[in-house]
């Protein structure tokens, strides 16, 4: 059972621990460290990010995020800046901090079963200007729209063996289905489907590792 839960508490797409995008109820033991990295991609990689996760008390991380490009494009990023704090068992608050120009903050309620089994949450984007339009989290009615003001996440795991997880993660507009595979303490390699949504025409992938300090 410990293997699953260090694997559970690994950095999560979007930053801060939990399945594949969506933060879980849990946080890393205090004074415990993930780096992380991703790619995302239909036919080639064209999307990445770094991300680093602390805890700096049993119910408290902190994360920065940083996204980039890796086909080609000049797409310079500020990092973002992300906090959860575990209120109980069963419930947690998570923000991100975005201070780029064309993205919301975003801050959500978690509720669920402990051990990131099953987390529902519920939050609101927030846009300091009108050219703010994308987000982390939640829907788009089409591409180009503005993102939806509330949202809702989702976030499912299921042990497959004491080192494997099946994930199911929805983010207001992302659907993933993913694999994390825990080799030791230290590495664990994530794989996950993107479902078409209303942004995206075809399926996505992506490939991650994770490391423990």
């Amino acid at each position: 059972m410990a293997s699953a839960s260090m694997c559970m508490a690994s950095a999560t797409i979007n930053g801060l621990s939990g399945t594949m995008l969506v933060p879980g109820l849990e946080v890393l033991p205090p004074g415990g460290a993930r780096a992380a990295v991703h790619m995302i991609g239909e036919s080639k990689f064209n999307e990445a990010s770094f991300k680093g996760v602390f805890a700096f008390s049993d119910d408290a991380e902190v994360a920065i995020i940083k996204r980039f490009s890796i086909d080609g494009k000049t797409d310079q990023t500020d990092p973002v800046f992300a906090g959860k704090y575990k209120i109980r068992s069963n419930m947690a608050v998570a923000a991100f901090i975005d201070p780029n120009e064309d993205y919301q903050n975003s801050v959500m309620l978690l509720n669920g079963l402990p051990g990131n089994r099953v987390v529902l949450g519920l939050g609101t984007n927030i846009a300091m200007n009108e050219n703010q339009k994308k987000a982390a989290f939640g829907r788009y009615t089409e591409k180009g729209a503005v993102v939806d003001p509330i949202f809702f996440v989702m976030g499912a795991s299921l042990n497959i063996d004491p080192d494997t997880i099946l994930t199911m993660d929805y983010a207001g507009n992302d659907f993933v289905v993913g694999l994390r595979h825990r080799f030791d303490e230290a590495l664990s390699l994530d794989f996950g489907l993107y479902t078409p949504d209303r942004v995206h025409e075809t399926s996505r992938y992506v490939v991650g590792a994770n490391f423990g300090f």
